[in-house]
């Protein structure tokens, strides 16, 4: 299950003006004036500066320890030692490397990790150096997992499925994190704003999810036998490609690989769906006391398009694949077999046809693909995208009519 949250930065800076045309300087000559605004903003802050102010900004929310910082496509800070309280690590890999950025930079990315009430919190801030006046300068984007729905070191899987499972009966379960979240968000939008005091910060309440694993990852979990409880740093980020930003983006995804998530998110899709009386719920049970007691939880694929409510989860169950046998698999057997993953793979058919990577955007089918958002339409225009890496844009501009999807990037 992944709790996420966003947030938005607006920041000054200077306009950007685009190089006069030949017919700008004809209406010049004859007393005219161009307006050569191209209506973006450049951020007059360099790499140094806005390393700082992200430190500062998140130390106010008591959120000390640093992940990694990427500028452009150059990893420049990594913790791969697992070093606790280092943010004053990454600030000064950011000042020994500023002079490789004098000339400026595109994206700057930072990102951070929480422990605190339950929650275990990955925190990516993204600025991008030009945006349009329209758009937000930085983006906050923040994913959690419930360390009560965790394996634990020592428990086997199938202990830890019925200790999670009679745990996940509690209906205020989802409620109570989603609330952790919030006041979470809350800090850190008031350390941005009390640090960029000249911007603007924009904070969106918190969303449960529960996801659809691919076919790979629970090969991935069944190949290692259950044995890696830990989420991995990955050396080099793995940025989603096409449609892969949008509303349920998480931040774990791009920079760990973690098995337990996938068991997790197996296990709670068999709970919506599958009579499990011992833990005493039965299905669509888990999905309406998490509407009714005001955290509605969405189901979503791997590719971060929305199946719909965990309340309706049982009305869409078949395009889930196998999902109530494949959770019930040995993951912990000393030898895999592979032949038992054929009805759950069947699940990935089910969005039709997509690009190349599984998303799914408005190109994807003649009646009316998926956009980037994830919602259903029927429009084939798609006569632009988004603008950069789709970073933010997927969870604005393709909300409806998929006339901006991330076709190209």
């Amino acid at each position: 299950m992944h709790l996420t949250a966003q947030a938005r930065i607006f920041l000054p800076g200077e306009d950007v003006f685009r190089k006069p045309t030949f017919w700008d300087k004809v209406g010049s000559f004859f007393g005219g004036e161009a307006d050569l605004r191209t209506g973006e903003i450049q951020l007059t802050q360099d790499v140094l500066a806005l390393t700082e102010q992200i430190q500062q900004a998140l130390g106010l929310a008591k959120i000390k320890n640093a992940v990694t910082l990427v500028i452009d496509q150059d990893v420049i800070y990594q913790d791969l030692d697992d070093i606790d309280n280092d943010a004053d690590l990454l600030v000064k890999a950011a000042r020994e490397n500023a002079p490789r950025f004098i000339r400026g930079f595109q994206v700057l990315r930072a990102v951070f990790e929480h422990e605190a009430d339950g929650l275990h919190a990955l925190i990516e801030i993204t600025v991008r150096a030009k945006a349009k006046k329209t758009e937000p300068t930085a983006t906050v984007s923040v994913g959690a997992r419930i360390q009560e729905l965790r394996p634990k070191e020592d428990e086997s899987l199938e202990d830890a499925k019925e200790r999670i499972g009679r745990a996940l009966g509690n209906a205020q379960l989802v409620p109570t994190y989603r609330n952790a979240l919030n006041n979470l968000m809350n800090k850190i939008g008031a350390g941005l704003q009390r640090v960029f005091a000249s911007g603007r910060v924009e904070v969106d309440p918190a969303d449960a999810q529960v996801v659809r694993p691919s076919g790979q990852d629970v090969r991935a979990l069944g190949q290692s036998g259950g044995e890696q409880r830990d989420a991995d740093l990955l050396g080099a980020p793995n940025y989603p490609g096409r449609g892969g930003y949008g509303p349920y983006y998480d931040p774990w995804c791009t920079y760990y690989r973690d098995p337990m998530d996938t068991f997790v998110n197996l296990m709670i899709l068999d709970a919506l769906i599958s009579p499990h009386r011992s833990w005493g719920y039965g299905p669509g049970w888990l999905g309406s006391q998490w509407s009714s007691y005001g955290a509605p939880v969405t189901v979503i694929n791997y590719n971060g398009q929305a199946y719909g409510n965990a309340s309706d989860a049982l009305s869409y169950s078949d395009r889930l694949g196998n999902v109530h046998d494949t959770a019930n698999l040995d993951f912990e057997a000393a030898h895999w077999d592979d032949s038992q993953m054929a009805s759950y793979d069947a699940g990935d058919s089910s969005w039709g046809t997509g690009g190349g990577n599984g998303t799914f955007d408005c190109a994807g089918g003649s009646s009316g693909g998926f956009d980037c958002a994830g919602a259903d339409s029927g429009s084939s225009d798609c006569s632009a995208d988004c603008s950069s890496d789709c970073s933010w844009d997927c969870s604005s501009d393709c909300s409806s009519d998929c006339s901006f999807d991330c076709g190209g990037d």
